[in-house]
């Protein structure tokens, strides 16, 4: 275990069969303590990385091992391709706020060029080790893995959800594993009714662009745009979308992989719906026109939507529909009040609200998804409350455990 132990963040995890595979390599964004945290360093030798999806908590710290080592990186095709375009935006926010990288600038490129693409359910075979990637339903390209070696079966859920969206079928679930390593993110609570939610989101769209006012929802790049632009495009084609930031790249991307959205055609003509930002003289034409406004970054760190944020007009509003770190300004926007910006606090003058859309599962579905992979061991990683869900496992008769970074797990 050397990441997201009892914590969500830095996702990284050493799997020892006849090779030494790692699950991930993520690093920990915007923490309070730190601007940005790092896995454990890896054991020697890592013979193959596998990527479960290219959000930055799993993806963001891959350069590093491509210091000292030279595995393949088995990916989905949209992870790949995501992957590269944030971690170069990562890179760039790094040297910002820290005015050093954390890899060699040449291990980007190496990183780059090691990726093996895979489909979702075709075999990798290492040796006698063998790999399957599965659709996880997080984000375009999200997957669980299986590791398979002499008859033991390791499945790592990767971040994943049991419903469907608008974007994306219900994860696959493997059966009778020997060892399930288990997001935890919302193992507190359940989401609410996700058309409840929409129809929540579209209703108070209409109510402010008809008062004259701009609907601000930060958002990430990867996931959250492309859901969001469906649904108003979707339930309310009649209201301008404009799409702002990384979030219009990667739905470039995801335009182009049928195999890994729900409904790839449909998924086209919303974006198409949509108006995209170029450029500074743009962002003022959104603000001066009743609209909904799509933009990076979701938590607010820097993107455009801190730009529109400060410029919006008294009849507008801010929603936040995903997770938000503590220490990063969508957290202290929601929770406190204010945002800070060259150092100072400022407290915006609209309305601030927060609806689920989650694109990870919520309480139940995290136990549906235990339940139906039947492990003889749970490990519960990338959570607040880690130890809570192990507890609780273990009323329900699973070996569980939430072991802390360092920490080793038989099979």
């Amino acid at each position: 275990m050397l990441g997201a132990s009892r914590e969500v963040g830095r996702s990284c995890f050493i799997v020892n069969t006849d090779k030494k595979i790692m699950l991930d390599c993520g690093l920990k964004i915007h923490n309070k303590e730190a601007p940005h945290q790092y896995p454990l360093p890896p054991p020697l030798g890592v013979d193959a990385v596998v990527l479960s999806h290219a959000h930055l908590d799993h993806v963001g710290f891959l350069p590093s091992v491509f210091d000292h080592y030279n595995p393949a990186v088995y990916a989905t095709p949209p992870t790949r391709d995501i992957a590269e375009l944030l971690l170069l935006d990562s890179a760039k926010i790094i040297l910002e706020d820290t005015g050093v990288l954390p890899y060699k600038r040449s291990s980007h490129a190496k990183a780059m060029k090691a990726f093996s693409l895979r489909s979702y359910n075709e075999i990798i075979s290492l040796g006698d080790t063998s790999i399957k990637l599965m659709d996880a339903g997080h984000v375009p390209g999200s997957s669980g893995v299986l590791v398979e070696e002499g008859g033991k079966r390791l499945l790592y859920s990767g971040d994943f959800k049991l419903s469907d969206t608008q974007m994306h079928n219900a994860a696959q679930v493997e059966k009778d594993v020997d060892l399930l390593i288990i997001e935890s993110t919302y193992a507190s609570r359940d989401h609410p009714n996700r058309l409840d939610l929409e129809s929540q989101l579209v209703q108070r769209a209409r109510e402010i662009v008809v008062d004259g006012g701009n609907l601000l929802l930060p958002a990430f790049a990867v996931g959250r745009t492309q859901e969001l632009l469906s649904i108003m495009q979707r339930h309310a084609p009649e209201i301008p979308v404009w799409v702002d930031g990384m979030g219009v790249e990667a739905s470039k991307i995801v335009s182009g992989y049928p195999a890994y959205v729900r409904d790839v055609r449909k998924f086209r003509q919303y974006f198409a719906g949509c108006k995209t930002v170029k450029d500074m003289r743009e962002r003022k034409k959104v603000l001066s026109t009743p609209s909904v406004i799509i933009s990076t970054a979701g938590m607010l760190q820097g993107g455009p939507a801190m730009q529109y944020l400060l410029s919006l007009n008294e009849q507008s509003e801010i929603i936040f529909t995903g997770y938000c770190v503590e220490g990063t300004n969508g957290h202290n926007l929601l929770n406190f009040g204010y945002v800070e910006k060259d150092g100072e606090r400022i407290v915006p003058s609209v309305p601030v609200k927060y609806l689920d859309f989650s694109a990870h599962a919520g309480r139940s579905e995290l136990f549906d998804y235990v339940k139906r992979a039947n492990p003889k061991k749970v490990v519960c990683v990338h959570g607040d409350n880690c130890e809570g869900f192990a507890e609780e496992l273990k009323l329900e008769g699973f070996d569980a455990s939430a072991p802390v970074a360092g920490d080793k797990v038989e099979v």
